[in-house]
């Protein structure tokens, strides 16, 4: 999370641009190309599930052969002239800016229930038996008249605010149940959850949910128990036919990582499995292992001998470098000679004035859904290099010789300089396993790096390229299997049980010297404090978002909306869904 000095830093900057708007205010541009450029139509290529009917119609686009397609794998997609045009209106030569700026669109005035909070999620039971524990205390239901993120697009609650007007009024919201817990939005539709959304089955094939907070730089820990997988002892008496039994796999995901498939199943998830206590990644199985003691030495693989069982708690430890460090990964100036530690101080770092602040871009427009507001945006989407990565006739170690059939893109395994961006690894990341309390080893170091341009959006769809969203990281995620049932405990109360390095912020900081404030650091915490952060950040760069568009108006002697240039329009009339 930024520092207070860093969010001062960036209102210099805005205050810097709102002299420029001021005066560049005092030339306005002609009425007739301002009519002009607000009045264009500039739709998506491509309707989002809640916004499926749009304005005119584009023209078709000729998709690639699937031979093309394989032909090219791993390699940069290409764009339409048309699309790059589109993506980069906003930074025409015209435009003053000295950072870059979300878009704006074109929407109806808000409506007076807008202003409301988020209506509650509506639970429904299933039909024709419900869903419920095994000792029949909680019964899990399933959510609707929820937007789902799916097709290339992803949903977040907004309410309408009177305080917002250059943003239209629209900023961030939450839901009830508030807290970390296990998202509504972003899960498959078959999950089902308790009221406090912190249990999660499933009767299908393999389907997934992700929690409503990520991990982006630090360390920090989540657990699961298993309700309903793996019995505690073998019987043949009353036991699942073979093929059917329920299964439950954890562990942490990105957004590209698809909801109708189990944790680990490509590259942008690293799962546990219950069957053997085995570490999954791009669906191959692994060993836990013992980290080396020096360079020199390999990793010792542990021999578990044993699986996840019903009232087992893993715990699950995340760890990865400072967003400063990770920024010098994707953007090929990581030198470990120089960059020697993970990025974190001792002390509460002081920001450099001379160094472009990270950006965080949200290009998000309101749409209504059944009786809610939220905010749709482009989401991150699977690249060639990762798929290429994640293909089953892919070895590692046998690189130079590939198996036919094989993708030839990949020349090298994944590491910091790697020569495609997805494919930087970032050092001193690690993921590491508990079992009712007891570390049992290390089942993942060296993660796929996800900030820009590592993680890339849909050009297809016009999204513009580059940006980091402030909602890319890695996820806890559950997977289930034939009514597995797994609880989770993200520690607002408290573990049941928590690592003896775990260190929770003081409930009252002192702040009053910056040089003695608290710094998490590198510091083990619990994930439920990562949420926190989030909703400080959402109102940060919601305040933000204000304060630019107020600079395009033309500050304190403009008038709201007077920035058109920046304004897009693609609003569509909202169509409810049927399941």
């Amino acid at each position: 999370m930024d520092s207070v000095a860093d969010l001062e830093l960036r209102v210099d900057k805005f205050h810097q641009r709102t002299v420029i708007a001021m005066a560049e205010s005092q030339s306005p541009a002609p009425m007739g190309e301002v009519h002009r450029l607000v009045t264009q139509e500039n739709v998506p290529a491509i309707s989002s599930p809640l916004n499926p009917e749009v304005r005119g119609r584009s023209q078709r686009e000729r998709k690639e052969t699937a031979k093309k397609r394989e032909a090219t794998r791993g390699t940069t997609p290409t764009v339409p002239a048309k699309r790059k045009s589109t993506a980069m209106s906003s930074n025409r030569p015209g435009s003053v800016q000295s950072a870059p700026s979300p878009m704006r669109f074109q929407i109806p005035q808000p409506k007076s229930s807008d202003y409301d909070p988020p209506k509650p999620p509506v639970f429904t039971s299933h039909e024709p038996l419900p869903y419920t524990t095994p000792d029949g205390k909680t019964e899990l239901k399933k959510v609707t008249d929820q937007a789902e993120n799916k097709r290339g697009y992803r949903y977040t609650l907004a309410v309408a605010d009177p305080n917002f007007r250059h943003k239209q009024f629209y900023r961030q919201s939450d839901g009830l149940p508030y807290g970390a817990r296990m998202s509504f939005e972003d899960a498959d539709r078959s999950i089902h959850y308790d009221t406090s959304g912190h249990f999660v089955t499933n009767a299908k094939g393999w389907r997934m949910a992700r929690a409503n907070v990520c991990a982006r730089e630090g360390s920090l820990y989540y657990e699961v128990r298993v309700v309903r997988g793996e019995p505690k002892v073998h019987s043949e008496n009353g036991a699942a036919p073979k093929g059917q039994e329920p299964h439950v796999r954890i562990g942490w995901a990105r957004r590209e990582a698809p909801l109708d498939a189990p944790v680990g199943f490509d590259g942008y998830s690293y799962g546990i499995r219950d069957k053997n206590f085995e570490p999954m990644h791009r669906s191959r199985p692994s060993k836990l292992f013992h980290p080396r003691t020096a360079k020199s030495k390999p990793n010792t693989p542990i021999d578990v001998n044993d699986s996840i069982r019903e009232g087992d708690v893993v715990g699950l430890e995340i760890t990865l470098p400072s967003l400063s460090l990770h920024h010098k990964v994707v953007e090929g100036q990581y030198n470990p000679a120089v960059d020697l530690g993970d990025g974190f101080e001792d002390h509460p770092p002081r920001p450099d004035p001379s160094i472009e602040p990270h950006h965080i871009i949200r290009d998000r427009i309101p749409v209504p859904y059944k009786g809610n507001n939220y905010f749709e945006t482009m989401d991150y989407v699977s690249t060639k290099p990762v798929e290429a990565y994640a293909d089953r006739t892919l070895s590692l170690t046998n690189l130079s010789t590939p198996a036919p059939g094989a993708p030839t893109s990949i020349k090298s395994q994944p590491n910091p300089h790697h020569s495609d961006p997805p494919l930087r690894t970032l050092p001193h990341s690690n993921i590491r396993v508990y079992k009712n309390g007891h570390l049992i080893g290390t089942a993942f170091e060296n993660l796929l790096s996800f900030l820009p341009p590592a993680s890339q959006v849909s050009k297809a769809q016009g999204a513009r390229e580059g940006f980091d969203d402030g909602m890319l990281g890695y996820y806890p995620a559950i997977a289930c299997l034939n009514g597995g049932i797994a609880e989770l405990n993200f520690g607002e109360d408290k573990f049941w049980f928590p690592p003896a390095h775990l260190k929770p912020a003081p409930e009252i900081p002192d702040t009053s010297d910056s040089d003695q404030r608290y710094y998490c650091g590198r510091n083990l915490r619990p994930l439920s404090e990562r949420y926190a952060e989030q909703i400080a950040e959402d109102m940060v760069w919601d305040v933000l978002d204000e304060v630019d568009f107020f600079t395009q108006d033309g500050g304190f002697e403009g008038k709201v909306g007077a920035g058109a240039h920046a304004v897009k329009k693609g609003v569509a009339s909202l169509k409810e869904e049927m399941d």
